[in-house]
């Protein structure tokens, strides 16, 4: 079956990039442009550009950038739309066989609704990727905040992933770990993406202009990991004027500036530091000490009629130092710079650049507590990536791509046998990959594409070097699409983690030795979306994946003696059915994902579920504006139980000190020690909560103030976390908890 498919794709893929240019329509041209926000300059993306006389259009870019091909020549009429913008019409006049200009900037406004062309803006924008969502700030904001509004407690609210508890916003995909997700910032890679034992991220809401998690059947130009990436993409920042916001609250206060430079450019300065702790231990429910920041910036200028060179940084750290010197201490920072180049050449050609650097460094040190051995992780990294697209004038498209990463990681642990382990290695990663869109021989688009690891060809593993990549849809009416989809990718680094821990405190990165397989992972999707007529503005998705993992590296619990591997392998499946509702309009907002999923690991005979294996999960989202300047947002969450493993014992462990010191064993007393049952075969109870915010906007002279209440926990659900095994006492998740924000915005 697995070589079947590759020969179809195959197959497919030579079969449509050998078609001669000359197949296309010779009365038909193009429009491309940039769309831009008139009052900031800020490039605008999932901007819905259509043409009504044709049932054609597309949407922009994370560039604002658009192009619809295969467009009948003569005067056309184009209606340009997103929420929160007056909706545009224009009249352009596309000429046979060129692409026409049209650059568009849209006016912000809470009266034009716009809603049944701005319904569809996700499937347009992403015709033939059937598993790839954008998140912004507008639905960051609606999501009353735990703590801070924070991108990663948004993407917990998905349909496909699940969250494991209040304390961490750490989330897994489809069935995927915690280290299979890849997280991108502006081009570059971040490791460690959490602040504060992982309550919340490093990425400050504000800095946020847009984030789109692929949860899977990866596009050619992703790879690398198994289940998910997460590419995040930061404001580039005011044009026309200086502006910025202030903002503090329980645990942080924070500032955020931005303004205009020459070559019209712009720029964007984001803070955040940490004020108070009193919130954050009422999180982890004790009294821990935490301090952390983050700083992240951006420049832009303007290269030619479309292009722009942006740089980038990020910076954060983090401590946690107990006054206790028995409690271990904790460090860990990240740091990242990078550069992009962005250019339309001669209408037809989108070419993009990535360089950036990116350190990780984590450190534990036991201080006074010697039944605790120091660990480090280090992760130095640099980074290309470079892409060209071509789009022919029938709307079909070519793209290809090269990537290098050099890597070196540095770790030091000590190993479930008690041996000391401190090494450094280097590693080269190199991708390259080809992919092309068939659009048009509407309503069908078809998307075929690979991709491989260069250095991969020649090691032992040649095999892991091949990742086909298919994605096909079919319009079944203007509202509804089918779509399918295939990939197969791989990963070479993974962290050490104890699955079996509740909260993991440290993670080390390391990489797979050249000599071993991959970890790999075949995608399979198939579902419909598209908009409901009758009520306006309402959108839908419902998807059914399989995920067949392979060679997934999981640490060695059993490990007793130095010749005894540090990893085993392990398979693993995953399968399920989602379903996604959303409601978008400028007075309103909803929104209901329902997750039903099934995930387990193999592992030599013995088949488990992981501890992050939720059989259903339920979240509902309203926001509602019911005055000027008044938001109120609500969230319902439900999850059935976790899976963990029971207490069914203890006993008097005896340890045997005397037989060398000469006062023998007999009076020994011993040290209590908990008995498991079988790994994970009970569940926690279900989980549910609901949380609110209100907030009020009063319009000063020279700002705007905004007042901001939560309520987690509204009615205080008395949520279970885990069993000490200590003790055997059941520990409670987050009790009900008000927190209070004010921004000022100038």
């Amino acid at each position: 079956m697995k070589y079947l498919t590759t020969i179809s794709i195959l197959s497919v893929f030579f079969l449509f990039i050998c078609q001669p240019a000359a197949q296309a329509q010779r009365n038909t041209g193009g429009v491309r442009g940039i769309v831009t926000d008139s009052l900031t300059g800020e490039r605008l993306s999932l901007v819905n550009i259509y043409i009504p006389a044709h049932g054609i259009g597309a949407a922009t870019d994370a560039n604002g950038f658009f192009l619809i091909g295969n467009i009948p020549a003569g005067k056309q009429q184009i209606r340009v739309t997103l929420i929160g913008y007056a909706t545009q019409l224009q009249e352009v006049d596309v000429v046979a066989e060129e692409i026409v200009v049209l650059n568009l900037q849209l006016s912000p406004t809470v009266v034009e609704m716009g809603v049944v062309e701005t319904t569809a803006d996700r499937r347009i924008r992403y015709d033939t990727e059937i598993s790839t969502q954008p998140i912004t700030m507008a639905e960051i904001s609606v999501v009353p905040k735990a703590v801070e509004a924070d991108l990663f407690r948004a993407i917990a609210v998905l349909p496909g992933v699940v969250a494991t508890s209040d304390v961490s916003s750490q989330f897994y995909v489809r069935g995927g770990g915690g280290d299979q997700n890849l997280i991108i910032l502006d081009g570059m890679t971040i490791y460690n993406p959490f602040h504060a034992l992982g309550i919340f991220s490093i990425f400050d809401a504000d800095a946020i202009r847009e984030a789109e998690i692929i949860k899977g059947g990866f596009p050619a130009q992703w790879g690398n990991r198994l289940s998910s990436v997460i590419n995040i993409r930061t404001r580039e920042g005011n044009k026309n004027r200086f502006s910025g916001k202030l903002n503090i609250s329980q645990v942080s206060g924070k500032a955020l500036v931005e303004g205009p430079t020459p070559w019209d450019g712009s720029w964007m300065l984001s803070m955040r530091k940490s004020l108070f702790d009193e919130v954050l231990q009422n999180f982890v429910r004790q009294e821990t000490p935490f301090d952390f920041y983050d700083v992240i910036g951006r420049a832009n200028v303007s290269t030619g009629d479309a292009g722009r060179l942006s740089l980038h940084m990020l910076f954060s750290g983090d401590q946690i130092r107990s006054e206790s010197s028995f409690d271990p201490e904790y460090q860990w920072s990240n740091g990242a710079y990078g550069m992009s180049w962005f250019q339309v050449l001669e209408n037809k050609y989108l070419i993009e650049t990535t360089f950036s650097f990116s350190n990780f460094k984590g450190e534990l040190r036991p201080r006074e507590n010697s039944l605790i051995s120091p660990r480090l992780s280090e992760v130095s990294d640099v980074y290309f990536n470079g892409s060209v697209t071509y789009f022919r004038d029938d709307g079909d498209q070519y793209g290809a791509g090269f990537m290098f990463r050099l890597p070196e990681y540095h770790f030091a642990f000590v190993n479930s046998a008690n041996f000391q382990r401190d090494e450094t290695r280097k590693n080269s990663e190199t991708g390259i990959w080809f992919k092309y869109k068939l659009k048009q021989f509407r309503p069908f688009a078809l998307e075929v594409g690979i991709r491989s690891d260069i250095f991969s060809l020649l090691s032992p593993n040649s095999a892991d070097a091949f990742e086909p990549r298919l994605a096909l849809s079919y319009d079944i009416s203007p509202a509804l699409s089918f779509k399918v989809s295939y990939a197969r990718v791989h990963q070479r680094l993974v962290t050490i983690t104890n699955e079996d821990d509740v909260v993991s405190l440290f993670e080390t990165w390391i990489p797979i030795l050249d000599d071993q397989p991959s970890q790999e992972a075949d995608h399979y999707i198939i579902g419909v979306d598209g908009d409901v007529a009758f009520i306006p503005g309402l959108n839908f998705n419902l998807q059914g994946y399989f995920k067949d993992m392979r060679n997934l590296v999981e640490y060695n619990l059993d490990k007793v003696d130095a010749a005894d591997p540090d990893f085993v392998r392990a398979e693993g499946r995953s399968y399920g059915v989602e379903a996604f509702l959303e409601e978008k309009h400028p007075k309103y907002y909803g929104m209901l994902s329902y997750s039903l999923s099934h995930t387990e690991r193999t592992v030599g005979d013995f088949t488990y579920n992981p501890r992050y294996d939720r059989r259903h999960s339920l979240n509902i989202i309203a926001g509602w504006k019911p005055a000027a300047g008044w938001d109120v947002n609500l969230r319902w969450e439900y999850g059935s139980g976790l899976p963990f493993s029971q207490i069914v014992g203890f006993y008097d462990r005896l340890l045997f000190n005397g037989l060398f010191d000469g006062r023998g064993y007999i009076d020994e007393s011993g040290e209590p020690y908990t008995m498991l049952g079988p790994k994970n075969t009970g569940r926690l109870p279900a989980y549910h909560r609901m949380d609110v915010s209100v907030s009020k906007a009063f319009k000063l002279e020279w700002a705007k103030l905004v007042v901001e209440a939560s309520v987690l926990n509204v009615y205080d659900r008395n949520n279970m976390f885990y069993y000490d095994r200590t003790t055997g006492e059941r520990i409670d998740m987050l009790p009900i908890l008000p927190t209070v924000n004010l921004r000022v915005e100038f």
